[in-house]
């Protein structure tokens, strides 16, 4: 019942709430009062933050740690699992996609389904996507704009479409 209460405040309501960023007290209260509704959506181990319009369906498949965040009009589509580690940051109109299509069933009939885990202290740029199956490592940088489709190594930045290596955090 608290998760059906908690996806319709969230979605009729909070999901609306200014930034947290802006209008001084009432952007941290907005943000206060999605954290408080979407902790009955999302499986978390402490604070985290969402921006406005983040859309993540019924959060069941969405794991978030200490102080992990989903960014403004983020949409993760997909019934695979979404794992963020720790203070993760995620700009604006990141894409998490856990499905896709069967390609060699006829009608494209089906899906794929894999998880996604963003390891701790990893960093997602605005507008990148990205795609079922990939792990992104600890302190990881995505570039914004990138279309990640492998896996991204513990302190490496990535940037492209695809997302292609680009060095190692120092």
């Amino acid at each position: 019942m608290i998760r059906v209460l908690s996806y319709f405040l969230y979605y009729w309501f909070a999901k609306h709430l200014p930034r947290s960023y802006e209008l001084g007290l009432i952007g941290r209260l907005s943000q206060k009062i999605r954290y408080l509704i979407c902790r009955g959506l999302i499986i978390n181990k402490g604070y985290f933050r969402i921006e406005r319009e983040a859309d993540f369906g019924g959060g069941r498949n969405v794991f978030i740690d200490k102080f992990g965040g989903i960014g403004e009009n983020a949409r993760f589509i997909g019934e695979g699992k979404i794992f963020i580690g720790k203070h993760v940051m995620m700009g604006p109109d990141v894409m998490i996609i856990t499905n896709d299509h069967k390609i060699q069933a006829e009608g494209f009939d089906g899906y794929i389904i894999n998880d996604v885990n963003i390891d701790d202290y990893a960093w997602i740029g605005a507008r990148s996507i990205i795609l079922k199956g990939v792990k992104i490592g600890k302190y990881a940088i995505v570039g914004a704009g990138s279309v990640v489709t492998h896996d991204v190594g513990d302190y490496e930045i990535v940037a492209g479409n695809p997302a292609k290596f680009i060095k190692k955090r120092k």
